[in-house]
């Protein structure tokens, strides 16, 4: 969830193919993720870029999350692209079945379905350009960090992926 790509979609529509991202080793059964508290609070995430035909880059991302009366979890953040281009963006969420998410973000192009299964949160949602992004979040063992990987495809092919490291800010 926490950090896509916010403002490469001209980038992206361009076809190529980028290596995958392993991230097997990252799947575990326990900690289950559990989305509001991975969310709720401040966090910081430090990631990499790498689109097609294009040098990797690094991407920091501020992130403030709250939970309404409700239930839905909304999560401002500011992305900084090397370089120093920065972006708003805002997700929000909330709960359709045990385990079950819907939701949006701003810079989606239509609804964002997500599931957890043990420690990942998996999201996927469209982008301009006709792309689909797909996000694998994963609650790590010391409870305060999150290892975001994700892609971007178009007509099925990978053209960018990001790998970034999310650190809980607040106290517990």
């Amino acid at each position: 969830m926490h950090h896509t790509l916010p403002v490469l979609i001209a980038v992206l529509a361009l076809p190529g193919c980028v290596g995958a991202a392993g991230h097997r080793d990252l799947v575990r059964d326990a900690p289950r993720f559990d989305v509001a508290r991975a969310f709720g609070g401040a966090s910081a995430g430090e990631g990499r870029l790498k689109v097609a035909f294009r040098k990797t880059r690094s991407v920091h991302v501020e992130s403030l999350g709250a939970i309404g009366p409700d239930g839905t979890i909304t999560v401002d953040q500011v992305v900084t692209e090397q370089g120093g281009k920065t972006t708003n963006r805002q997700w929000r969420l909330h709960e359709t079945a045990p385990g079950h998410y819907a939701g949006t973000l701003s810079d989606a192009a239509g609804p964002v379905e997500g599931e957890v299964e043990g420690n990942c949160l998996k999201l996927r949602f469209a982008m301009k350009g006709d792309l689909m992004a797909y996000q694998w979040l994963y609650a790590m063992p010391d409870g305060r960090t999150i290892e975001n990987r994700m892609s971007i495809r178009k007509s099925g092919v990978l053209v960018a992926r990001l790998k970034e490291t999310i650190n809980r800010r607040d106290q517990d």
